[in-house]
């Protein structure tokens, strides 16, 4: 026991101040915690009291509203305030209707009047009598006297129409009708108010909290049975709408008050406690200090003495101490060697970063400096910066979890490493975004840079393909022959992989071996996509060879991913600009099976190919219930003719609406409008669209005078057709011919 007379005086030394400490920590906590609660409580009073009153002010503007329309465009109702009479039987049936429906489609609303002020007739929802034999008189009679203005909706009050059923509570809008004119009567809406308590009725517990409802003369609307000693107000409102004040709180909310202010009382005592603690400690501190001053009296000694004679006349204690202090300071090594290690990881990942972006160009000695400390590339060797993406990414991350994310993740940054190390190579490399692995590899002045990475990178890529259940594709860029030109390496390797749509995934895409895209036949693309586009609202079926032009075009072009996505966009605006010419029912059938589906196949396709499939089916199917509504309209089948007919003669000078209207037996005004409506163009801009379309083509096909041009395309006047083709092209026929001459020479040295 005398060995252990250190431990024990030591323990009950402070235990007294461990457990004050403990006590007022509790008693923090508690004080805190109720704090927070009571914070949390008014928080949700306040949103259940605004959510309540936003959802009433919303129902009975609502009703406001819709009622204020249909004094403006109701016919029956206007009859009935200017000429109406008591006997006109019709007219009061069909009002009565129109109430009912409304009733129906509000269920707030418990009845609704009429009072007309010439006769004083009023006719309600269940009864029509004269005013001064109304039970609901004294209401209505202050607004048509005018001694009472429009306030609004009105505080709860009881209403009657039949005493057999009682009176019910109520708060009333009037309405002075006609709305915009000066009043010959007015319209009264009745909303219960136990209807406004089971709107609101599920968005508390009455057990809980509690809402009120106070009208402008004092009345509750909403009574609720808690008394006033069972509540207290948290929140408090005036609605904009009615001007009722809204009041919400807790049921035994004073209680609640009560107790909460005994944790006041705790935190003085904790104070108190603490003081004591403290006390204690300094007591404790001062008593058990001397023993440790002796110990380190002799630590002092210890390079003054000789080690033996110290051993010789130290006790077990001393060595304690030592052996101790000793082993504390090891660990303190090793826990600093571990978070040296682990902010490696961190300043390697962050200086690649900016290697990569050209934020930080390292001198010689600091980065020979950092390749000791950190296992880093030798930048004076050429470098080549590969991106490794992840493949189908939003599918991996809805397939795997954050943790086989990780995993997954981590197995290919080490199955790179290892593949370049059993292939002699030195690789660095790092995440750079959640789909991207940057890779920079050291190459040797004597290798071919892309057979090093094709060894090296496509190893992993076939690895990574059979026992990742996954695929990745990678881009390269050039070598980078200094530190300067790595930043460059990189851009390359990010564009090379915008080529993945087109070339498809699972494979290494070098920049170099790119060719340069065909900038002008950008142009070409976007006036196939416009002609695709008409020719899918005329109901062609040619937009299907025209769509494959544009699909083979594109590949042999060899584009990227954003000029893919460019066209891909300005063909579902195009097709849509003109389906808009069309009537609203080609619209909304284009809005549902065509504008929609096809943004969601663009954002989810990875590869050219999936875009192609995705649009070509929804194009099919949009367009064959386009075909399906052209048959069913009475008119299709002639203008159908028509536009044959226009195609096979928009030669013809005399070609006009008066020449077909005599053919198809049909006036020129009629056919006019037909046309426009089936097609979504104007005669006149059909006829035109047809022949500078014919003109472009014999423009690029032939060795034509623009003169002989004119005439083959039905101009007598070579200067209107020359005005007429650079409005709709943009150039004139010999800046049009020029364009297209160019652009073939362009692509034949391509």
């Amino acid at each position: 026991m005398g060995k252990r007379n250190w431990f024990y005086r030591q323990l009950f030394s402070y235990m007294p101040a461990f457990l004050i400490v403990i006590s007022f920590i509790f008693f923090v906590f508690f004080q805190m915690l109720g704090d927070q609660s009571r914070k949390e409580a008014v928080k949700a009073n306040e949103t259940l009291m605004l959510q309540a009153m936003s959802s009433i002010d919303s129902s009975l503007k609502t009703i406001e509203q819709m009622l204020m329309t249909e004094l403006l465009n109701n016919p029956d109702l206007s009859t009935f305030y200017k000429s109406g009479t008591e006997n006109d039987y019709y007219l009061n049936i069909r009002i009565v209707k129109f109430m009912n429906n409304f009733r129906n489609a509000y269920p707030l609303v418990d009845s609704i009047y009429l009072v007309r002020s010439s006769d004083g007739f009023v006719l309600s929802n269940a009864t029509s009598s004269g005013l001064e034999d109304y039970p609901d008189a004294p209401f209505i009679k202050p607004y048509i006297e005018q001694a009472k203005k429009d306030e609004g909706w009105s505080g709860v009050r009881p209403f009657e129409e039949f005493s057999i059923k009682g009176p019910k509570r109520v708060v009333s809008l009037a309405l002075k009708a006609p709305f915009l004119k000066t009043g010959q009567g007015f319209l009264v809406v009745n909303v219960t108010a136990d209807g406004l308590s089971q709107l609101i009725e599920g968005m508390y517990s009455r057990d809980v909290s509690y809402i009120h409802i106070i009208d402008k003369s004092g009345a509750d609307v909403l009574p609720n049975g808690t008394s006033e000693q069972e509540r207290s107000i948290v929140s408090s409102a005036i609605s904009p709408v009615t001007g009722w004040d809204y009041q919400s709180g807790l049921i035994n909310g004073k209680w609640v008050d009560v107790a909460s202010q005994l944790y006041n009382v705790w935190f003085i005592l904790g104070i108190v406690m603490i003081a004591a603690g403290g006390l204690w400690i300094v007591y404790a501190a001062r008593k058990n200090y001397k023993p440790i001053e002796r110990i380190v009296t002799q630590v002092q000694k210890l390079s003054q003495t000789k080690a033996a004679a110290l051993m010789q006349g130290s006790g077990q204690d001393e060595f304690t101490f030592l052996q101790s202090a000793i082993n504390q300071m090891l660990e303190q090594s090793n826990t600093y060697q571990r978070q040296f290690r682990e902010d490696l990881h961190v300043k390697k990942a962050y200086l690649f970063q900016q290697l990569v972006e050209g934020q930080h160009l390292p001198k010689s000695e600091e980065w020979e400096a950092l390749r000791d400390t950190m296992q880093l590339n030798d930048l004076d060797m050429p470098q080549v910066l590969c991106v490794v993406e992840i493949d189908k990414f939003a599918s991996f991350c809805s397939q795997f979890t954050q943790e086989d994310q990780y995993l997954m993740k981590f197995a290919l940054k080490s199955v790179i490493q290892e593949t370049a190390q059993e292939h002699g190579g030195i690789v660095w490399t790092e995440w750079i975004s959640g789909d991207g692995l940057g890779v920079l590899v050291q190459i040797e002045e004597t290798d071919d840079p892309r057979g090093r990475v094709t060894d090296m990178l496509d190893h992993a890529r076939r690895w990574v393909q059979e026992h990742l259940k996954l695929t990745v594709t990678v881009g390269a860029g050039a070598a980078a022959r200094c530190p300067a030109e790595i930043p460059e390496s990189y851009a390359q390797a990010q564009q090379a992989l915008k080529y993945k749509m087109v070339l498809g995934s699972n494979r290494i895409i070098f920049y170099d071996s790119l060719a340069k895209e065909d900038q002008g036949a950008m142009f070409d693309y976007f006036q196939l996509v416009h002609s695709i586009a008409q020719s899918f609202r005329l109901g062609k079926p040619d937009w299907k060879d025209k769509y494959g032009q544009l699909i083979q075009g594109i590949g042999q072009h060899l584009l990227s991913r954003d000029h893919i996505v460019s066209l891909a966009d300005y063909l579902i605006y195009s097709i849509g600009r003109e389906m808009g010419k069309l009537t609203k029912e080609y619209q909304e059938l284009w809005e549902e099976t065509g504008h929609r589906p096809l943004q969601q196949a663009l954002h989810a396709s990875d590869t050219f190919e999936q875009v192609e499939e995705s649009f070509m089916k929804t194009l099919e199917r949009c367009y064959e219930q386009l075909l399906q509504i052209q048959v069913t309209r009475n008119h299709s089948d002639t203008i159908r003719k028509v536009r044959e007919t226009m195609e096979r003669e928009f030669a013809n000078p005399d070609l006009s609406l008066d020449f077909l209207s005599e053919r198809f037996d049909l006036p020129s005004k009629t056919l006019s409008k037909l046309f426009k409506e089936e097609t979504g163009q104007k005669f006149v801009d059909y006829l035109i669209e047809l022949r500078v379309g014919r003109a472009r083509t014999l423009l690029e096909n032939t060795d034509h005078a623009v003169q002989e041009i004119a005439e083959e395309v039905g101009y007598v006047n070579v200067i209107s057709f020359g005005r007429m083709f650079k409005k709709i092209v943009g150039l004139s026929p010999g800046e049009y011919r020029e364009h297209i001459t160019r652009a073939e020479r362009d692509s034949a040295a391509l």
